[in-house]
């Protein structure tokens, strides 16, 4: 799969926890990239660790993640900026890539729908969260954006979306309209640490505030017209 391209997208209000994060990634990949939502300066941290950056002055979404990925031919591993990944991540992610294909969209956090599910909690099986255990790999079909990777030069992952941050679930449709699947894979209980679970500005925060109605809402468009599958 050639080069290794990572690549998060950060808002101001964590800043201070950005230098950690490329931190962790820094020593495991060929390429890194940083797109600066909102941001009036690039910080320090970017400008030691990061190979390329964006500089925008509005909050352009967590969707600009994938802001390199139609440019990029090897391992694509879209990232957060309130995670810390371990030293083995990006080994492990590419190992599993080329395990399951070409065309599969790997990730450490994943759940699946069935159906026409109401709401983002109408999960069925087994839901993998990668600050837990994960005991065995498998198929899903909604994954975390933020451990993820995939070949890139197999697999053109958009760059460009209709909706802001809530880059999982449009990622999960347009999966899901590609017949594209996700592989959760197994790993051991905090392998990845969030520096967001005791930040109110986290991720985990957000999600339940500014994105849960518009994720129910494009989940459950999706259920009407198609129906969620396992691919």
């Amino acid at each position: 799969m050639g080069t290794v391209l990572a690549a998060l997208a950060s808002v101001p209000r964590r800043v201070h926890l950005l230098e950690q994060t490329l931190a962790t990634l820094r020593p495991q990949v060929s390429a890194l990239c940083v797109y600066l939502n909102g941001y009036d300066a690039v910080p320090d941290c970017v400008r030691t660790l990061a190979d390329e950056h964006v500089l925008s002055s509005s909050n352009d979404g967590a969707e600009r993640k994938f802001w390199w990925a139609s440019k990029h031919e090897g391992l694509y591993c879209s990232c957060d900026d309130d995670i810390l990944y371990p030293p083995d991540y990006v080994e492990t992610m590419r190992t599993a890539v080329l395990e399951q294909g070409p065309r599969v969209l790997v990730t450490a956090h994943g759940r699946s729908y069935v159906g026409k599910p109401t709401t983002v909690h109408s999960v069925s099986g087994v839901t993998g969260l990668f600050f837990k255990r994960v005991d065995c790999g498998l198929r899903v079909n909604h994954g975390g954006s933020g451990v993820m990777a995939w070949d890139a030069g197999a697999l053109k992952v958009p760059t460009q979306w209709p909706l802001q941050n809530i880059a999982d679930m449009q990622l999960a449709v347009w999966a899901q309209l590609h017949k594209v699947p996700y592989w959760l894979i197994a790993h051991q209980a905090h392998w990845l640490k969030s520096t967001a679970l005791l930040d109110p500005c986290g991720l985990f925060a957000l999600s339940r505030t500014e994105s849960h109605a518009r994720r129910n809402s494009l989940l459950q468009q999706h259920g009407r017209k198609t129906g969620w599958v396992l691919h």
